[in-house]
């Protein structure tokens, strides 16, 4: 289980750190923090913080030192300009701290801070400024707005009405100062990554001749041949990802030189541009990928140290099984909201097919389970946990199906290039995605009614999707166990 209080000042170094470091510095401010840690445990952390690059064998990069400096731009719609705003959204993407809603930047124009304004805006005009966040999470974010979070859209599946109330930017005084004009554009810079600071400029461009382009429209189109390549060689080498914002992270980690400067154009034209790269499907999520071209399970980005890597902080070393910690939490959780004294019976909840593990692993994960009961039921509440015991409970139950198959699958003998590509894809968003739900639940001791709603309906979404697919990879493992009845009773 990862110490809280490692977690905390590891977060702490990384959000603050702008320059390259290595492990030895992190440990290095660990002991002066009174943490006392190995160079492998921090290595296995920093391998997998989402905060943190890898620049090359020993040295990383936090987002904060990769982002800080940097400038990028935004070219404001004219109902932007005609209305004297700015519709942040995805538009500070990937430079800004992805766990921050688009209303809690701080924008700086000569010095000053922009304030901010609240209107209700046409629906069409929102959507196209948050699809880097991916259709599948758009209105989620819209609706998280400040101006709608006494109304609860989960209700209707997050069908969003005609139009929306929403926090916006007031460039009014911008816009009116500068001369601005359809086709200007902003040009911010990274002040601060943790506090979310940007710095703006208005770029005002004007010639004399309307038909001929400029030197700096020149130098931008060029900006956005840059982009597509830098954008193709990251997909060659990180593969889809695990969000649009981080394909977009490591397209500009790595070209950083050639795409943050002052003519730079934006992702948002870029996709408004281009025929070779669009957002496109990847099983219940979104990615950028390349025109008429599948996103596959796995590619030349899948490295043999993956399993490894992601498996820290699990149980995979000990008893072969993917299940972090904080998951074996919340069933013992789950247990005590059910008044169990015995701590194996939460066994049979985790592994609902007894052939998964052998007698020597299930006694190692009952042990395991029995120490943390103890520990857990020491400090457990029952009365705070009321609200969200039956909806963990029924997350936890179908985590357990996705553990399942996922085991089940592990052990056959077909190579994953030759499953399901789209089903195995979709099999591992929703494992990933009902982890972070009963995480979410584990550590959210005041969830609201408005946030129960989300839950819910998340986890009905998650197994929906799961029912779609769940009859191809169960042909997958029924034919690899005829497979292997097939041979021994050959060798019989």
């Amino acid at each position: 289980m990862i110490d809280e209080k490692l977690d905390a000042y590891l977060m702490l170094f990384v959000r603050q750190e702008l320059r390259p470091f290595k492990t030895s510095d992190v440990i290095h401010f660990l002991r002066n923090s009174g943490i006392e840690v190995s160079s492998a445990e921090i290595k296995a952390l920093l391998d997998t913080h989402p905060y943190v690059f890898h620049l090359s064998k020993k040295e990383y990069i936090s987002r904060a030192g990769c982002f800080t400096g940097r400038i990028f731009s935004i070219k404001p719609t004219k109902f932007e300009i005609d209305n004297g705003i700015l519709i942040p959204g995805d538009r500070f993407m990937p430079f800004s701290d992805m766990e921050m809603l688009p209303n809690e930047l701080s924008l700086l124009f000569n010095g000053n801070l922009v304030p901010q304004k609240t209107g209700t805006y046409p629906l069409s005009e929102l959507m196209s400024h948050y699809q880097l966040y991916g259709e599948e999470y758009a209105a989620q974010f819209l609706a998280m707005d400040p101006c709608n979070r006494d109304t609860d859209y989960s209700v209707n599946d997050f069908m969003l009405p005609a139009k929306l109330d929403l926090t916006v930017y007031d460039f009014s005084r911008i816009y009116e100062e500068s001369g601005f004009v359809y086709g200007d554009r902003l040009v911010f810079t990274l002040m601060d990554w943790d506090q979310g600071v940007f710095s703006g400029t208005a770029c005002c461009e004007r010639k004399e001749n309307p038909f001929e382009k400029s030197e700096y429209e020149k130098l931008r189109s060029k900006w956005y041949s840059i982009f597509e390549k830098a954008l193709k060689n990251s997909f060659e080498m990180n593969g889809p990802g695990s969000s649009i914002e981080e394909q977009l992270a490591m397209t500009y980690l790595y070209s950083m030189k050639d795409l943050s400067v002052p003519y730079c154009g934006s992702v948002e034209e870029f996709l408004q541009k281009s025929k070779t790269i669009a957002i496109t499907d990847y099983g219940v999520e979104s990615r950028l990928w390349i025109v008429g071209e599948q996103i596959p399970a796995v590619g030349n980005w899948s490295k043999s140290e993956d399993l490894e890597k992601y498996s820290e902080n699990t149980l995979y070393k000990i008893i072969g099984l993917p299940i972090a910690d904080s998951i074996v939490n919340a069933f013992i959780m789950d247990s005590l909201y059910r008044d169990e004294t015995d701590a194996s019976e939460i066994l049979p909840r985790i592994i609902k097919k007894p052939t998964i593990l052998n007698r020597m692993q299930e006694e190692l994960f009952l042990l395991h389970l029995h120490r943390l009961h103890g520990i857990i039921r020491k400090s457990y509440n029952k009365f705070a946990d009321y609200k969200i015991g039956k909806i963990r409970q029924d997350t936890l139950s179908f985590y357990s199906e996705l553990l399942m198959i996922i085991c089940e699958l592990d052990r056959c003998t077909d190579a994953v290039a030759d499953m399901p590509q789209q089903e195995l894809v979709i099999l591992s968003q929703l494992f990933g995605h009902t982890s972070k739900l009963i995480e979410s639940l584990l550590f959210q001791p005041n969830v609201s009614d408005k946030d129960l709603s989300t839950f819910r309906l998340s986890l009905e979404g998650m197994e929906f999707s799961f029912g779609e697919i769940r009859k191809p990879l169960e042909a997958v493992i029924k034919k690899d166990r005829m497979n292997g009845f097939s041979i021994s009773r050959n060798k019989g």
